[in-house]
């Protein structure tokens, strides 16, 4: 009796070649994040104003025919506001529950970086941290916002 052939043997090479492809499939999203080079005249001197956090969890969970595991998901969202001489910005950053806060001061000078609809900002280790702006407002000739 004869066997089937094997069509896809395992073979060392081709073990190679599927986890080098893996790997590049891991590493794809690299180039998007990398043209989000920030020119240096993009960066601003501004006025850290606020910072405040809310706590958004929800239920995850897989059930397969009566058994499956249900955990929880929280999220906390950062809310900065930031001023210049021209705007106000709010933006606001995702975290998982174990991540640290920013090292920021209020009401001191802080580095940022606006760029489309994302600011960067600079902790006080010089670090930058992309955040997304959730509103801007065009500051008066008062110096309060429209």
């Amino acid at each position: 009796m004869k066997t089937a052939p094997q069509l896809y043997a395992a073979t060392p090479a081709r073990l190679l070649i599927l986890l080098s492809l893996l790997l590049l499939s891991a590493v794809a999203p690299a180039p998007a994040i990398a043209a989000d080079k920030i020119p240096d005249s993009a960066w601003q001197t501004g006025t850290l104003r606020n910072v405040t956090s809310d706590t958004h969890s929800r239920v995850l969970g897989t059930i397969n025919n009566g058994t499956g595991m249900v955990g929880t998901q929280v999220r906390i969202v950062w809310h900065y506001t930031i001023e210049n001489s021209q705007y106000i910005y709010e933006a606001d950053r995702t975290t998982n529950r174990h991540d640290k806060a920013l090292n920021v001061t209020i009401n001191a000078p802080i580095k940022f970086a606006v760029v489309r609809m994302d600011l960067y900002l600079q902790d006080e280790a010089g670090k930058v941290h992309k955040l997304a702006i959730a509103t801007k407002t065009l500051k008066t000739e008062n110096g309060n916002s429209k």
